[in-house]
Parts: structure tokens; C-alpha cells; sequence
């Protein structure tokens, strides 16, 4: 029997879920080309609060179980804010885990009030209300400069109908970032990338 060698944390972004295209594409690919890594991949709540509570408790337990053996953290959108704010406040500099993140969210506290009110996770049927104590949780997170810029690769998609990615290009100007042109918020064809972004994660250290 093997055993998992190394760990990849994936967060989803706001109101989607483990079940969501990119991250099964991701899953999928992983599985096929690194069994010997283990991918986690926790369903967060719509509530931004919960959310990155969750995501602080579930990093800390994997850093503080495998040590370096986790790789890094992938986000996406929201779940891309919380990938900055776990390797740039959270992680252990001996550690230094990376971060990959696609079409994230700079500053999801000023998008939110757009959002005010009752929703529905269209994945998980969760129903919440956003409120302004939900911003407060979010832009107290809020990172107006990256002091690890060797740590993140970013991916964008200038289409992205949802965020600016012009202010992603300005945050991680310094990190690996790529830039395609059209797509969406949802980045189209994701799988194309997920040799590039195992590689900048180290998987084939893993590799069978």
C-alpha cells in the first residue's frame, strides 16, 4: 500500500465548492500523474467569517502535520485571498509553502456590499446572509503588498467579468504571473495550466 509523500490544500472561491470545474480538473489530474500526492480540498462556508476560519484552522493542522511535505495552497477568486493571506501571514517561514491562484480576489471587502442580503451556494444548497460584520472579517485580512513574491504563481484571465485583474497584475507584479487574454471569471480551460502549476508547486518531486 502507498501512502500520500506530499499535500496540496485547494480553496474554492465564494459560492462555489470542492465540486466546482477547476477543481475537480485539478483533482483529476493530480490523481492520474501524482498519486503519491494528497490533495485537500475543504468545503467553506459562504460566510466570509466561517471561511476564513476554516481555511486558517485546516492550513495550520496540515503545516503543522507535514512540515514542508505541504507543497502549497491553490485558490481560486475568494479562495485565491485567503491563499495570500495564509502563505503571507499564516505560514511557517521554515516551511514556506507556495501559493497558486487564479482570477483571485484583491479586495473582496469592497465588492461585498454588491452582494449584501440572502444567498444560496448553488454546489451545496447552503443558505447565508452576507452582512457588513462579513466585510469587517475580510478587509481586516486585506494585504496591500506581497513581501513573498517568490512564493505565488498567478494566473489571469483578462475576460474575468467578475474582478479587475489589472489590480491582481499590480499586487503580484513581482510573483509569476500569467496573463491570457479573453476567458472568464471561471478561467477557461484551466487544465491546460496544471502542468505548469504542479511544477511550480514541486510536485514532480513526487512523481512515481
Amino acid at each position: 500500500m502507498s501512502f500520500p509523500q506530499a499535500h496540496i490544500l485547494y480553496l474554492h472561491g465564494f459560492l462555489s465548492s470542492p465540486m466546482s470545474a477547476k477543481a475537480q480538473e485539478m483533482r483529476l489530474y493530480v490523481a492520474q500523474h501524482f498519486p503519491h500526492i494528497q490533495l485537500h480540498m475543504p468545503l467553506l462556508s459562504g460566510i466570509p467569517s466561517k471561511a476564513v476560519a476554516q481555511a486558517i484552522t485546516r492550513f495550520s493542522a496540515l503545516q503543522n502535520t507535514y512540515g514542508e511535505q505541504l507543497l502549497g495552497v491553490v485558490g481560486s477568486s475568494m479562495g485565491g485571498f485567503l491563499a495570500t493571506h495564509l502563505v503571507e501571514k499564516v505560514s511557517a517561514p521554515e516551511y514556506s509553502p507556495k501559493a497558486v491562484l487564479i482570477n483571485p480576489a484583491v479586495a473582496p471587502h469592497r465588492l461585498f456590499p454588491k452582494y449584501f442580503g440572502e444567498h444560496v451556494n448553488p454546489y451545496t444548497q447552503e443558505q447565508f446572509t452576507l452582512t457588513y460584520a462579513d466585510i469587517d472579517a475580510i478587509e481586516q485580512r486585506y494585504i496591500e503588498q506581497i513581501h513573498t513574491p517568490e512564493q505565488f504563481q498567478v494566473w489571469l484571465q483578462t475576460g474575468d467579468e467578475v474582478l479587475d485583474y489589472r489590480l491582481a497584475e499590480v499586487l503580484y507584479q513581482h510573483s509569476d504571473l500569467r496573463i491570457r487574454d479573453g476567458g472568464d471569471h471561471a478561467y477557461q480551460d484551466f487544465s491546460r495550466e496544471l502542468p505548469e502549476v504542479c511544477q511550480f508547486l514541486g510536485c514532480e518531486r513526487f512523481a512515481q
